[in-house]
C-alpha cells in the first residue's frame, strides 16, 4: 500500500504519528537552510517602505490613550501587570500606527519589557510572544535602527535612544531564548547586524551597549531557537546505547562567559535527571529483569488512564486519575509514596513503541483508597488514544520534580547582570563586604550574643558581615544551625539600618528546614514557610497556606485570577473534545498536542498567581524560609521583594545549580553553611562525580575564604579522635564532652566488632548482613535495660535493605520505639548510643557507599555518648584502605576492636543466665 495522503485512515493510528513526527523533522531541516532577503534600499526610500507595510495593518480604536502608557509606567512592576492583563484593550493589538511618535516608541517598548522582565511563570512566553508577532511594531524598530546608525544621524545615544536600543536588546534575545522568536524577528536580528556593520559613526560604534549587541547578535543562529526542555523524548529513551547519547557532562571545560555557564550547568542538571531513566527503560525493554522490577513495584502493568465524567465541574487535581491497580487493591502507604510533581512514562508494551508523561498531583485520601492518583497528562509521542487501556507505568528514577523546578529557571534566566559572577564563574578570592551593609554602619551585636560564642564562631560572625558572599565550614557537632540561627537573629536585629528586605533561609530537606525555624522561632515570629507543609505542630502556624488574607489582596489580583480560571475550565475542556473525537488523523494529533501545551501554560499561570497572592502576605515578614527547590519555583517572589540576604543552610549538600537558582539581581549577601566533608549533593548518576562537588565545596577546593567552626559540642573526645586526621586537621573537644557518664552495661564506650559473615545481595540492588543485625538487636535488647527511653538509641546503616530487615527483627515492643535509619537520612541529627550496621562483607573488597569518605564521615559522627559498629574490617581495607587502613589504627590504639561486644560483668552474667532459661 502507498504511502500517501489519500490512504491515512487505512493505516494503524501510531503508525500515522511516527510517519507525522518524521515529516516534522524534515520540515525544521529544510527551514535551517532557507536564505534570507537582506534589504540593500537606500534608507529614505527603506523606511517610507516600512511605513507604507505599517499603514496596512489593520488598525483598531482599542488603543491605550497618550496618558496610560506613561501613567502605568508610574506603577510598581506588579501594578502594572495586573493593569494590562485585567484591562479589555490588548496590549499586543494595533498599539502602534506608522505615524506615532518615537516617545510613543520608546514607552511602549518600556512598557512591554519591564513586563517581560518580571518572568512570571506561564505569562512569560505569552508577554514575550505579544512583542515577537507583531509585524508593526517590528518594523517601527527597524525604522528606529535606519534613523541611529545611517546619516543624516549624528551618531550619539541620547539617553532616550540608548534606552530603547537596550530594550529592544533585550527583547530579542529573550524572545530567542524562549523560542517565540518568528521568521520577522530573525529578520530583525539580521536587519541590526547589518545596521550595524555598515555603520560609518565612530562614536555609536564604540558605545559599549553597541559593542555588546554586536558581539551578542553575532553569535546567534538566523533561524528559530526551540526551547531546551528537561522532558525525556521517545527517541532519546529508545536509544540502545544510553552512554551513547551526547553528554555534555562529560566535559572538564567550565565556560568562562555568564550565558556559556548557564547553558553548561542546565545541560549537566538534564544529563543527571536522564541518564538513569534512560539506564533504566533499557532494562525494561532487555524484559529479562521485568518480573523482578514488578515484585518490586518499580513497573505497574495494567494501570488505565481515565477521564473524571464531571470534569466539567472538577476541579485541576481531580480532572485525570490513573488506576494504578484495576484488579488489586493496593496499600494507601504505597499509593502515598508518590509524591506530588512525580513524573510517571506511560506505555502500551515493553518493546517502548510509544509514550505518555504525566506528572503526579494532589489526591485526595478517599480517592487513593480507590486506586487511584491525580495526574496531568504532560506530553505523548506515537499515541494518540490515551484512555482506558492497558498501560504499562513507572515513576523516573529520581524524583522529578526538583529538576523541573531548577531546569525550567535556568532555561529563561538572563545572563545579564548574572548575581555575584565575580565569584561564582570568575573565581576571584578577594571578597568585598556586602553592598547592603554600609562599612561605616554600626552593627546591633547583642552583648549576651558575644559571650555565648567560642572564639571560631565570632570570627564565623565577623567574616559573614565584612564578605558579601560567605562561606563557613562547621565540622560535626561544631554548631552550624545554632551559629546560623544567631547570624539570622543579628541581620534581622539590623534589618531597619541595612535596608535588606525580608531575610531568605532555604534548605536542602523539609526536615532540616523544621529544625531550623523550631530555634529561629525563639527570636522572631515574623515568619513565612513555603513549600510542603511542616510536620511539626510549632512550625504548622507559620506555613503560607495559613496566612493569605483576601482584604491584602488588589482586586485586579481577584479578577486576573478569576480570567485565568475560566481560561483554564475552557482549555480543559478544549483538549478533552480532541482526544474524544480523535480519528488517528495527522491534523487531530497536532491539535491535541497544542492543546497540551497551552492547558500546560495555563496551569502555570494559575501556580504563578497563587504565589502572587502569597506577595502581599510575605512583603511584610521578616524571614522567609523554604527548601532550594521550592525557591527556584520562587525566585520571580524574590525579585517582586527585592530580598537581598540570602543564607543557605546544608550548603555542602545543596547542588550549584539549586544555589544559582535562587540567586536575583537583586542579591547583595549570600551566606553559605555547611561541611563538604559530610553528604554531597544527591544526583540522579554517579557516572559523572562533577555532578557531586557543590558549590560551597568547589569554591573552597579553589582556595576560596572560608571560615571554620573548631570546636565541637556533640561526640565524646574517643569518638572524635575517630574524625582527626582522617576527615578535619583539628576539632577541639568542649569541656561539656569531656564529662559525659560512661555508657552504662557496657565496659566500652567506642566499639568495632570484626566478622567474616558474608552479606547477601537482594533483586533491588541493595544488601543486607543478617549476622550483624541480630548482633546489633541482641546488643539493643542488652542497653534497653539501662536505657528505655527510645530516643537514647538509634540504629544506623548505609543499606536500606538492611535498615528494613532490622526493624522486622526487632520485638514487638521495640517496633515504635526505636528508631532505625539510613546513615544518609541521619545527616544533620545526633542521638545519645548509636548502633551502626556496615553490612559489607566480601572476598572482593566491594564496599559500595563505604568507599566514600563523606558518607564514613557522617555515620561515625552521630553519636553523644556511646558509638557500637559491626563490620568486616578485612573488606573495608580492601576496598578503600587509605581511608579504613587509618580508621582500623585508630581502634587498635584505643583498643576498640575484637570478636564481641564488650559488655560489662553483670551483663555477661545476666546474658548467660538467659540463654540457660531459653
Amino acid at each position: 500500500m502507498s504511502d500517501s495522503d489519500d490512504d491515512w485512515f487505512n493505516k494503524d493510528e501510531n503508525e500515522i504519528v511516527q510517519n507525522l513526527q518524521q515529516q516534522v523533522k524534515q520540515l525544521e531541516k529544510q527551514e535551517q537552510h532557507e536564505e534570507h532577503i537582506v534589504v540593500t534600499q537606500r534608507p529614505n526610500d527603506y523606511i517610507k517602505q516600512l511605513s507604507l507595510d505599517n499603514s496596512n495593518e489593520p488598525s483598531s480604536t482599542a488603543r491605550f490613550g497618550t496618558g496610560d502608557l506613561p501613567n502605568a509606567l508610574k506603577m510598581q512592576p506588579l501594578d502594572m501587570f495586573f493593569y494590562f492583563m485585567t484591562d479589555a484593550r490588548d496590549l499586543f493589538a494595533n498599539q502602534l500606527r506608522a505615524n506615532d511618535s518615537q516617545k510613543r516608541l520608546l514607552q511602549y517598548v518600556e512598557v512591554v519589557t519591564r513586563l517581560c522582565q518580571m518572568e512570571l511563570g506561564g505569562f512569560d512566553d505569552e508577554l514575550v510572544s505579544g512583542f515577537a508577532n507583531q509585524i508593526g511594531l517590528l518594523n517601527q524598530m527597524k525604522v528606529f535602527a535606519v534613523r541611529l546608525f545611517t546619516p543624516p544621524s549624528k551618531g550619539i545615544l541620547d539617553d532616550e535612544s540608548e534606552q530603547l536600543l537596550r530594550n529592544i536588546k533585550w527583547l530579542l534575545l529573550r524572545a530567542h531564548k524562549l523560542g517565540v522568536l518568528g521568521k520577522l524577528g530573525y529578520e530583525l536580528i539580521e536587519h541590526f547586524k547589518t545596521q550595524l556593520a555598515q555603520c560609518q559613526l565612530p562614536h555609536l560604534l564604540e558605545h559599549p551597549l553597541c559593542v555588546e549587541f554586536a558581539q551578542e547578535l553575532a553569535v546567534l543562529p538566523t533561524v528559530n531557537n526551540l526551547k531546551d526542555e528537561i522532558y525525556p523524548k521517545l527517541d532519546e529513551l529508545q536509544r540502545s546505547d544510553p552512554d551513547d547519547v551526547a553528554n555534555v557532562a562529560a566535559s572538564d571545560s567550565r565556560p568562562q562567559d555568564a550565558a556559556g555557564y548557564i547553558s553548561w550547568q542546565r545541560q549537566l542538571l538534564r544529563e543527571d535527571f536522564a541518564l538513569p531513566l534512560r539506564e533504566f527503560v533499557k532494562t525494561i525493554r532487555d524484559k529479562t529483569k521485568v518480573e523482578a522490577l514488578i515484585n518490586n513495584h518499580l513497573v505497574r502493568p495494567n494501570t488505565r488512564l481515565i477521564l473524571n465524567p464531571e470534569f466539567a465541574d472538577a476541579e485541576k487535581n481531580n480532572l485525570i486519575f490513573v488506576n494504578i491497580s484495576p484488579t488489586v487493591k493496593l496499600d494507601v502507604k504505597y499509593m502515598q509514596s508518590f509524591k506530588n510533581g512525580a513524573l510517571l512514562c506511560f506505555t502500551t508494551s515493553y518493546d517502548f513503541d510509544n509514550l505518555i508523561l504525566a506528572t503526579v498531583g494532589y489526591t485526595s485520601l478517599d480517592m487513593m483508597k480507590k486506586g487511584y492518583l491525580s495526574v496531568e497528562i504532560i506530553k505523548q509521542y506515537n499515541i494518540g488514544k490515551i484512555y482506558d487501556i492497558p498501560l504499562i507505568m513507572f515513576e523516573t528514577p529520581v524524583f522529578f520534580e526538583p529538576y523541573l523546578r531548577v531546569h525550567n529557571y535556568l532555561t529563561t534566566c538572563s545572563a545579564d547582570n548574572f548575581p555575584m559572577r565575580l565569584y561564582i564563574i570568575d573565581g576571584c578570592l578577594e571578597v568585598a563586604g556586602p553592598a547592603c551593609i554600609d562599612p561605616g554602619l554600626r552593627l546591633n551585636y547583642n552583648q549576651k550574643l558575644q559571650i555565648q560564642l567560642n572564639a571560631s564562631q565570632k570570627v564565623a560572625i565577623d567574616h559573614a558581615f565584612t564578605h558579601e558572599f560567605c562561606l563557613i565550614q562547621g565540622p560535626p557537632g561544631t554548631g552550624k544551625t545554632h551559629l546560623s540561627v544567631e547570624l539570622l537573629k543579628v541581620l534581622l536585629d539590623n534589618a531597619a539600618a541595612t535596608k535588606t528586605g525580608p531575610i531568605i533561609v532555604l534548605t536542602y530537606t523539609n526536615d532540616s528546614l523544621d529544625k531550623f525555624l523550631l530555634k529561629a522561632s525563639e527570636h522572631t515570629d515574623s515568619i513565612i514557610r513555603f513549600g510542603s507543609q511542616s510536620r511539626l505542630p510549632e512550625i504548622a502556624k507559620y506555613n503560607v497556606q495559613t496566612m493569605v488574607d483576601d482584604q491584602l489582596v488588589p482586586p485586579r489580583l481577584k479578577r486576573l485570577w478569576w480570567l485565568i480560571k475560566c481560561e483554564y475550565k475552557d482549555k480543559f475542556e478544549r483538549l478533552q473534545t480532541l482526544y474524544a473525537n480523535f480519528d488517528g488523523s495527522q491534523d487531530d494529533y497536532v491539535q491535541i498536542q497544542k492543546a497540551q501545551k497551552d492547558l500546560q501554560l495555563v496551569t502555570e499561570k494559575r501556580n504563578t498567581l497563587r504565589i502572587i497572592f502569597q506577595y502581599y502576605v510575605a512583603r511584610n515578614k521578616a524571614l522567609l524560609a523554604m527548601t532550594t527547590s521550592c525557591g527556584a519555583r520562587l525566585n520571580y517572589l524574590f525579585r517582586l521583594l527585592k530580598s537581598k540576604c540570602l543564607i543557605f543552610e546544608e550548603a555542602a549538600e545543596t547542588a550549584e545549580t539549586h544555589v544559582l537558582a535562587c540567586l536575583t539581581p537583586h542579591t547583595e549577601h549570600v551566606i553559605l553553611v555547611g561541611d563538604h566533608k559530610q553528604l554531597q549533593p544527591y544526583t540522579g548518576s554517579y557516572t559523572h562525580q562533577g555532578l557531586q562537588i557543590s558549590l560551597f565545596e568547589r569554591l573552597i577546593v579553589n582556595g576560596f575564604p572560608v571560615a571554620v567552626l573548631d570546636m565541637q559540642y556533640r561526640m565524646r573526645p574517643c569518638i572524635a579522635e575517630l574524625l582527626v586526621p582522617i576527615f578535619y586537621d583539628a576539632l577541639a573537644n568542649s569541656e561539656s564532652v569531656k564529662a559525659y557518664d560512661n555508657v552504662r552495661g557496657m565496659a566500652a564506650n567506642m566499639y568495632f566488632v570484626n566478622h567474616k559473615e558474608p552479606e547477601e545481595q537482594l533483586t533491588d540492588m541493595s544488601f543486607v548482613n543478617k549476622h550483624e543485625a541480630l548482633k546489633l538487636v541482641e546488643l539493643l535488647r542488652a542497653l534497653r535495660k539501662y536505657y528505655m527511653l527510645g530516643s537514647h538509641i538509634v540504629i544506623l546503616s548505609p543499606y536500606n535493605a538492611q535498615v528494613e530487615y532490622i526493624k522486622l527483627l526487632l520485638p514487638k515492643k521495640e517496633k515504635n520505639n526505636t528508631l532505625v535509619a539510613t546513615v544518609d537520612s541521619y545527616q544533620g541529627l545526633e542521638a545519645n548510643i548509636v548502633l551502626l550496621s556496615l553490612v559489607r562483607s566480601n572476598a572482593a573488597g566491594q564496599i559500595g557507599f563505604l568507599r566514600l569518605p563523606n558518607r564514613v564521615c557522617v555515620a561515625l559522627s552521630r553519636a553523644r555518648w556511646g558509638l557500637y559498629m559491626i563490620g568486616n574490617m578485612e573488606t573495608l581495607q580492601r576496598g578503600n584502605h587509605e581511608l579504613w587502613g587509618a580508621i582500623n589504627s585508630k581502634l587498635e590504639a584505643a583498643n576498640a576492636i575484637g570478636e564481641e561486644f564488650p559488655l560489662t560483668e553483670e551483663q555477661k552474667v545476666s546474658k548467660t543466665k538467659n540463654k540457660k532459661n531459653k
